[in-house]
């Protein structure tokens, strides 16, 4: 195997025995003439792909498509009926909540035999339990038996513990759908610093938009087998199409849209004060705003060329410029500041809703909506308005944002901030969700008795 190769998938195959009962099981294994009573399933089929050092390959499939069996084969849990795997490194795998912890045992004796497990000594892991403690944060619960842990609890322990055992290989399996939004993040964090000291990390994840932000590369399977195997933005339109049907939008006309310039944007029904604070913000300062907000995510994703960079933000609340946990039916107003470094004919921006599981729940751009926004020459700043009021339901959500434009066809990231802006909302208990819609209950008729 070359040596930047850390994992090699050769034609794995694997198939399963399906009996319709435990009785059906037994006879067929006693039967004198070998009578067959099993029906075969064919979990993955000729499965061949490599992982190169540094690589987040996301592994994307509806449910039963063989990606939790192509996991464990990897992680040698079960072994492949066809076929070879090879694995150039230690593996830490996050396979299902719970795998591999012993609920009697509290959260640090779990850890201390985790590491056992993966060859490291009790002194190397003692000296690392400070650092998987820290990380985990739940507190007195380290030290308290894991059968009390809620899901969240799990899924802290579980990721310290695998991301602090030195692995050349992360295998992670849904299982940080279960941690509160902020740890999730902190747990993206780590990956993203994990991928440059070398570390390769497979990625399975029902959220195209964990996959989008986490992954270089991605395959889809379906049927046990790889039907894509490209990059992420590839596989996730052969995913959607996988899941909806195709779909292409015509051409059509666009309206021009007036935008204000840097300088002369309107404050309708605004106090003087945040007049004043969100004029400071258009003319610019030296630092910028956004870090000193709680709303900010300090450990929100960026990418792009930086053609155009977002270099500052203000988020308002019914024009409110200091807000803390919202109702969900206010109009969120989003100003971006972007300075360009080239001529951009044509800028377009764009803003999504996303879950703290990382799943777009509302989003739009300029070019989905019709909208032509001004040319923007190399050396200008300019401050956009992004207004949106989506009534949410209580819980907590981030703001994605970015800045591109269309080359040939294909949407071009100048710079996109993902999860930047957290919110966080009241739960009111009338509705379950995201969204809030409007409703009535109606009574249409009223009891009677035949005579």
């Amino acid at each position: 195997m070359p040596p930047e190769t850390v994992i090699s998938v050769r034609n794995v195959t694997k198939k399963f025995k399906l009996f319709s009962s435990a009785k059906e099981r037994l006879i067929e294994a006693l039967h004198p003439f070998g009578r067959r009573l099993h029906h075969e399933f064919w979990a993955l089929r000729e499965v061949s792909f490599d992982v190169h050092r540094g690589q987040v390959v996301g592994i994307m499939g509806r449910n039963g498509s063989g990606k939790s069996t192509l996991l464990q084969i990897i992680c040698s849990v079960m072994q492949p009926t066809i076929g070879q795997v090879q694995v150039n490194g230690r593996i830490s795998a996050l396979l299902e909540l719970g795998a591999g912890f012993n609920p009697e045992f509290s959260g640090r004796d779990n850890v201390l035999l985790n590491g056992a497990i993966l060859g490291l000594s009790r002194k190397e892991m003692l000296d690392r339990v400070p650092d998987i403690e820290a990380f985990a944060d739940i507190g007195k619960f380290f030290d308290q038996p894991m059968k009390i842990y809620s899901s969240g609890m799990f899924a802290r322990v579980a990721f310290a513990s695998a991301i602090h055992v030195n692995p050349e290989v992360l295998v992670v399996d849904e299982i940080l759908g279960v941690g509160d939004a902020k740890f999730q993040e902190k747990c993206y964090n780590r990956i993203r610093s994990m991928c440059e000291k070398g570390v390769c990390i497979l990625f399975v994840s029902h959220s195209t938009e964990a996959i989008q932000r986490n992954c270089d590369v991605a395959l889809l399977l379906d049927n046990g087998q790889i039907v894509a195997h490209n990059s992420v933005d590839a596989v996730i339109a052969a995913y959607h199409d996988l899941l909806y049907g195709s779909g292409h939008m015509g051409k059509c006309d666009r309206s021009t849209l007036e935008t204000e310039q840097k300088g002369t944007v309107d404050v309708p029904n605004r106090s003087q004060g945040h007049r004043i604070e969100l004029q400071e913000f258009v003319e610019g300062r030296e630092s910028p705003v956004y870090t000193k907000f709680q709303y900010y995510n300090s450990h929100e994703r960026r990418f792009g060329s930086r053609e155009a960079e977002i270099v500052d933000f203000l988020v308002t609340a019914n024009e409110q410029i200091d807000f803390d946990v919202l109702s969900g039916n206010e109009e969120i107003g989003l100003y971006i500041k972007v300075r360009f470094s080239r001529d951009v004919d044509q800028p377009e921006i764009g803003w999504a809703i996303a879950s703290p599981e990382g799943i777009v729940i509302a989003g739009s751009n300029t070019a989905m909506s019709q909208i032509i926004l001004p040319q923007a020459r190399g050396g200008e700043t300019w401050v956009y308005l992004i207004s949106v009021q989506p009534v949410l339901c209580g819980g907590n959500y981030f703001l994605n944002f970015g800045v591109g434009e269309i080359v040939n066809g294909t949407w071009s990231f100048l710079d996109n901030r993902r999860a930047a802006v957290h919110l966080s909302v009241a739960d009111t208990s009338t509705v379950m969700g995201f969204f809030k819609p409007p409703f009535t209950y109606k009574v249409i008729s009223e009891p009677y008795h035949r005579g």
